[in-house]
């Protein structure tokens, strides 16, 4: 729950009226997307969002999930006079829960195994003939896994261990299963969504391949935008030109943070998948 506030310089633009904060709806658990220490990308982006207002970055904390717009982005804080927070981050950029502001990255899901165990996995069906020649690999993924599928396709439905996305500790997040799992030899590979992928794979003790799914085509490339609610048209402008303006800048956070590359990946041939908002 409740905020932190980070100072800033004037910048370019000016704050709409009567708008003294950037309050930022955000998970504190959530890296690399954010953290109380405001290490995640999506802290500096914010933060270059207030230095071109010049206003204070606010944080109001919940965990991003299910109720997390109905207890953020859309509750009402009746003492202040206004809503909790007013910018949500990583958000899907296609109308829903939210009204999304342009985009500004995208990324797809990515594959990661241990460094140097006597095999080189660049796609899934490598996955199988490793299985067939060397040794049976143990593959971990959440449901709803983009990989499942084509895992599925090659035979290997008996060496899948299936994890909840979710766990009921708020602290924990998609990075378990490297952190947890990959890294102690639970399982041999994982798949996961490319910017948690390459983060914990970076921070992790043992040495990583990251390898990004691009077999899968443009179709599984997706792209997030800040995420705002559906009247505050003005801020979304606003937001907008800001992100336009600095998009070379924040260009430079999101290549800090290793996302797999997006380079080579086929073009799509069917209409692109809606991304689900995690909400009521």
């Amino acid at each position: 729950m409740i905020t932190t506030s980070v100072a800033i310089s004037a910048g370019e633009f000016k704050p709409l009226k009567g708008q003294t904060a950037v309050r930022v709806c955000a998970d504190a658990y959530n890296l690399p997307y954010s953290n109380k220490q405001l290490e995640g990308f999506d802290n500096k982006i914010a933060a270059i969002i207030g230095e071109e207002l010049g206003i204070p970055v606010e944080y109001y904390w919940f965990p991003q999930r299910i109720g997390f717009a109905r207890n953020t982005l859309k509750k009402i804080d009746y003492e202040a006079g206004r809503f909790l927070c007013d910018m949500a981050m990583s958000i899907p950029a296609s109308p829903g829960l939210y009204s999304p502001t342009t985009a500004y990255y995208s990324s797809i899901d990515a594959m990661v195994y241990r460094t140097g165990e006597g095999y080189e996995l660049n796609k899934i069906s490598d996955i199988a003939k490793v299985s067939n020649e060397t040794k049976k690999l143990r593959i971990g993924l959440f449901d709803r896994a983009t990989a499942t599928n084509t895992l599925l396709e090659n035979g290997l439905e008996d060496q899948i261990d299936y994890f909840q996305m979710m766990s009921g500790d708020v602290r924990e997040n998609a990075g378990r299963i490297i952190t947890d799992e990959l890294a102690t030899g639970n399982i041999d590979v994982a798949f996961v969504w490319g910017p948690i992928a390459a983060y914990y794979a970076d921070h992790s003790d043992v040495d990583m391949t990251v390898v990004p799914l691009n077999e899968f085509s443009s179709d599984y490339i997706f792209n997030f935008s800040l995420g705002l609610r559906h009247q505050d048209k003005a801020w979304k402008e606003l937001l907008n030109k800001i992100l336009a303006k600095r998009k070379d800048d924040i260009a430079s956070i999101i290549a800090e943070y290793n996302f797999p590359s997006l380079e080579n990946v086929e073009p799509g041939t069917r209409k692109k998948r809606k991304v689900k908002d995690d909400d009521d």
